[in-house]
């Protein structure tokens, strides 16, 4: 079986892991790893909200266990 290491959670790594994850980690064809420094995922282009105070970015996230 093959070991997919991918190193950061932003838009582009969730969105591969997801779909690596769907592809060939639900067939057992591979191992999907995905490493990030946070627990969560919040979409950047929502932050000048958060700064604003209309939306809260606790709310928001995408935990990667949950996506998992």
């Amino acid at each position: 079986m093959h070991e997919i290491v991918i190193v950061g959670g932003g838009a582009g790594g969730l969105e591969l892991a997801t779909r690596l994850g769907d592809r060939l980690g639900r067939k057992k064809r591979a191992n999907i790893t995905l490493i990030d420094a946070s627990p969560s995922h919040l979409w950047k282009p929502l932050l000048y909200e958060v700064a604003a105070g209309s939306l809260d970015s606790y709310a928001e996230r995408l935990e990667y266990l949950a996506q998992g």
